[in-house]
């Protein structure tokens, strides 16, 4: 039994691209027209500004000042700081995220939403149905009996409902947790215990960017319930937010940030641009974390045609993949970027999730989109695209302390000296992933 539904799977694992792209799995994407000036972005740095209009064309929101913001490598500091914001919300709640398990850290999210829901808090929670077991997915439900608005988001095309049912079609693939209309989180941690044990990052912002989080949430809730009413998220509210002030917590003030969502069906691709882009602007350097891969044809061209210019491109990604097929993929990648000379750092120990960028001492992006397919073209994904010199450096940092400290490099020798079987499975991977790209 057990040998046959792993032939099984094989059998799916190599048919799925071209049924895929039999059902349209790709639906026609528009072409970027900026119609936002430039040089009206005066907190953006000059020669980046035209990657703010490019942006604020694609998504109609232009960059925000005056946000306070935190970084948040690491779970304990995050799911603490989340779960105090939740305790204290006076008003309203909303979580969008790709997955809450009830676990430990599920349960105890979910228990303080019926507690706020009881007392008559505003509170929706959005989950993408495919992500979800089924006694989550039921569980999840059941919190409309206390009162949570609270919904499966599912969204496959019409025949993938009979060979892959919530699968890979369209994902909720954001992480956006929303406090009292002031407080913002996201980033690339799902709510489930096993993030304590992995290695991400997310973001709290209080400020003026929370405003275009709660445009986000919008979105998804317009397609699983557009009766519900406005938000509790006002001008005065983001205002309100801007000088919190949390004890020991690292808090950079008076920032730039622009939100960046992403969905399949505006037909738009911010993210991507965003992330091309910044490749090929980089002067100095473009250092990213991405587990899961590969990018479209013309985003390997950057990183490729960036190398080649002198810039100082590198790419951790994880030694172990919690995904087996998405190390194969980026396995597959190795080879031409080494010989551009991309660095390559393989993250050692835990599960790696980040997904980050940091660009030349000023450009820094965190959310939840990988450098991918699925999330360049098919996946509901969100990025916080921060314009400044002080964060950057410090993410810039870090990044090269992980690099030294807890990573192993990958030379073209160690690629030379893979087996065939393993470069064969790793071509075979890829090509298949190209089908669609």
């Amino acid at each position: 039994m057990n040998k046959c539904r792993g032939v099984f799977r094989w059998v799916l694992f190599l048919a799925c691209p071209w049924l895929l792209m039999a059902c349209g799995y790709r639906a026609p994407m528009l072409t970027t027209v900026v119609t936002e000036n430039p040089d009206s972005f005066v907190s953006v740095r000059g020669e980046y500004r035209e990657l703010a209009a490019l942006l604020a064309s694609d998504t109609q929101m232009p960059p925000t000042d005056s946000n306070t913001l935190s970084v948040l490598p690491d779970a304990n500091v995050k799911f603490a700081l989340l779960l105090d914001d939740l305790r204290g919300a006076e008003e309203s709640v909303y979580i969008e995220h790709y997955r809450v398990r009830l676990d430990s850290i599920g349960t105890v999210v979910t228990d303080i939403l019926r507690d706020k829901a009881h007392a008559d808090k505003d509170v929706r929670l959005i989950v993408d149905k495919g992500a979800s077991v089924k006694e989550d997915r039921e569980g999840l439900m059941t919190l409309r009996l206390d009162g949570v608005q609270s919904y499966l988001y599912h969204r496959p095309l019409w025949l993938q409902d009979y060979i892959w049912q919530a699968k890979g079609a369209h994902r909720e693939h954001r992480k956006i947790a929303l406090v009292d209309g002031k407080v913002g989180y996201l980033g690339g941690r799902n709510i489930q215990d096993k993030y304590y044990h992995w290695r991400d990052c997310d973001i709290r912002i209080a400020g003026p960017a929370v405003k275009d989080l709660g445009t986000t949430f919008l979105d998804a809730q317009q397609q699983v319930d557009p009766d519900l009413p406005p938000l509790k998220i006002t001008d005065e509210s983001v205002r309100k937010a801007v000088n919190d002030s949390i004890p020991g917590l690292i808090q950079y003030r008076q920032k730039t940030v622009q939100i960046v969502p992403e969905s399949p069906f505006d037909k738009h691709l911010p993210i991507r641009n965003c992330f091309e882009w910044a490749i090929n602007h980089a002067k100095h350097y473009f250092l990213f974390y991405t587990p899961y891969t590969p990018p479209p044809a013309s985003t390997l061209k950057a990183l490729k045609d960036a190398a080649g210019r002198g810039v100082d491109v590198e790419w951790i990604v994880p030694g172990i993949n919690d995904v087996r097929q998405a190390k194969w993929m980026g396995e597959s990648l190795y080879r031409e970027l080494l010989l551009a000379g991309v660095k390559i750092h393989e993250w050692q120990g835990s599960i790696l999730h980040t997904k980050q960028f940091i660009s030349d001492d000023y450009l820094t992006a965190i959310g939840s989109a990988n450098m991918d397919n699925m999330s360049f073209f098919l996946n509901l994904e969100v990025e916080a695209v921060i314009y400044d010199e002080e964060i950057a450096v410090d993410a810039c940092r870090l990044f090269r302390e992980d690099a030294a400290v807890r990573c192993v490099p990958v030379t073209l020798e160690d690629v030379r000296q893979w087996s065939l079987w393993r470069k064969l499975r790793n071509w075979i991977a890829r090509a298949l992933v190209g089908s669609i790209a």
